[in-house]
């Protein structure tokens, strides 16, 4: 009885989960479909049903193409899908029930189950109608400019004959340039060539908070009135230079608004005259991957709770709580013991990606003594190294090493990920030797192995979320591709570095360092 009842709260359990996942995907605003690995649409949320017109009955069942007007190209971009994990913004147009062709961008995403095969994907569609209007006309834009300079540029010339109206002409195309920039989305501010503002489009006024009479003819650099205007300045490096560089900004007031911030020169007759810094509102993306990483940690906490419950069943019926067992049962249950510990495992390195994209990773520092976690770590792998018949060197120092401030948990998964991958990824009789040293500044520790290594065109990718190279995947088929992006992350909260050096079949060296201070 209470072993039904048990099974019957875990049924619960699961039917909330799904209905809680259902509810959050019915929530979502972004159109989401569901492929599976044969490029079938098995499921789509009511965003999608929405934006496409169909119902679940006219979509569910069909080819992915289904969906699409280019059938050749949505075929080849679900082919790189499963190819590659992850494609985004692939522009195709969409014809939804009622025939209407509409522009959309697609990402994709693979799904994996836990044993990292691949059952399907996600798509994600944006409708980019309006961006393609705004493209097309702007491309008519500057097509009518440039036969309305060469115009202007003709008046010019027969000035002598008719210079009150070459005047009036010039004016009128400074008019309609101002009215173009004026009427772009994204902020805008014009320096000319002395460094001092000549325009600001409405869409700057709202995001710095001030008029554009405010600030004309004035250095950026001598204004202080205006602190969304101080704030892009610092971001800008307190210069205003053609870099080529990208900046994101961040405005607190009146509302949180994020942007993107590139400078670009101001160029007339092959002359630049002047520079623009433009201001592109990506608040809308930040805002995707805030629910993004929100879901991804509600789910994992959910998904915690019920498999902790499942663990400490199985503990129990392993130890002979409930009664003697069979071999055969046995064998079983620590199979399932051993899956459910990969999920727990799974689901804290998910929750520990949620917290390193919170800016949340570390808690608590105190004092401690980087040794003793090396050999309380090299203590609790002592079994797999006896299973592998891996040999664990520790070279410790001469000398005792001073302790450092650091959250003791987060440096523990750190050291425990770097040598438990020099283990997993080494053939038997091999030999994982770990050191440690210090100078004044820091405190440095290296994992070095003599195994697979990582292959010279993947390094790149190696910290990268989810990433696991090749022959890694084929020597060791479970894992996440979690741990190293963490370690990362953990390391440089520490205002610390981590580095590599690896070839493959060769062996790896992973190092990283700590201030002492």
């Amino acid at each position: 009885m209470e072993e039904n009842n048990t099974l019957k709260n875990y049924q619960n359990d699961l039917e909330n989960l799904e209905r809680y996942i259902e509810e959050f995907s019915i929530f979502l605003p972004l159109p989401i479909c569901t492929v599976s690995p044969l490029g079938i649409i098995i499921d789509v949320n009511q965003a999608a049903r929405d934006f496409t017109g169909y119902s679940d009955g006219e979509v569910i069942g069909e080819d992915l193409e289904f969906l699409f007007k280019d059938k050749k190209l949505a075929k080849s971009f679900f082919d790189q899908i499963i190819k590659n994990g992850l494609i985004k913004n692939q522009e195709l147009i969409l014809v939804d029930k009622y025939k209407k062709d509409i522009s959309v961008s697609v990402s994709g995403a693979t799904r994996k189950d836990v044993e990292e095969n691949i059952i399907g994907c996600f798509l994600a569609i944006s409708d980019i109608t309006e961006i393609k209007k705004f493209q097309e006309n702007l491309e008519e834009k500057v097509k009518e400019r440039t036969y309305e300079l060469e115009t202007a540029k003709k008046a010019l010339i027969n000035m002598l004959e008719d210079a009150e109206e070459a005047r009036k002409r010039i004016e009128e195309e400074e008019s309609k340039t101002r009215a173009t920039l004026i009427s772009l989305t994204d902020g805008l501010i014009v320096f000319n060539k002395d460094r001092k503002i000549t325009l600001v489009n409405p869409e700057a006024e709202s995001a710095l908070g001030l008029k554009e009479n405010q600030i004309l003819n004035r250095e950026i650099g001598n204004i202080s009135e205006f602190p969304n205007l101080t704030e892009l300045y610092r971001v800008l490096g307190k210069k205003i230079e053609w870099t080529g560089q990208k900046y994101e900004l961040v405005f607190e007031k009146p509302i949180k608004r994020y942007s993107q911030v590139s400078i670009a020169p101001v160029v007339v007759d092959k002359e630049t005259i002047g520079l623009m810094v433009i201001m592109h509102d990506i608040t809308r993306e930040r805002e995707i991957e805030r629910l993004k990483t929100e879901f991804v940690s509600i789910a994992a906490h959910q998904l915690r709770t019920p498999l902790s419950a499942i663990k400490w069943t199985i503990k129990m019926l392993l130890d002979g709580d409930i009664g003697p067992l069979t071999s055969e049962q046995i064998e079983f249950l620590m199979k399932g013991y051993q899956s459910n510990e990969r999920m727990i495992i799974l689901i804290n390195d998910l929750l520990n990606v949620a917290r390193i994209e919170e800016g949340r990773i570390i808690y608590e520092l105190t004092s401690c003594s980087i040794e003793k976690i090396i050999q309380e770590t090299i203590n609790n792998l002592l079994n797999i190294t006896k299973n592998k018949k891996i040999k664990l060197v520790f070279n410790k120092p001469k000398k005792s090493l001073p302790k450092i401030e650091i959250d003791k948990e987060k440096i523990s998964i750190v050291i425990q990920n770097l040598i438990d991958n020099a283990i997993r990824f080494s053939n038997p009789n091999n030999v994982v030797t770990v050191s440690i040293s210090c100078d004044k500044i820091n405190i440095e520790v290296i994992v070095e192995d003599n195994g697979i290594g990582i292959p010279k065109e993947q390094q790149r990718r190696i910290f990268n979320k989810f990433f696991r190279a090749d022959n890694a995947i084929k020597f060791e088929t479970e894992g996440s591709g979690l741990g190293l992006f963490i370690a990362k992350n953990i390391i440089e909260a520490h205002k610390g570095k981590i580095s590599f050096k690896s070839k493959k079949g060769k062996g790896t060296i992973f190092k990283f360092t700590l201030p002492v201070k």
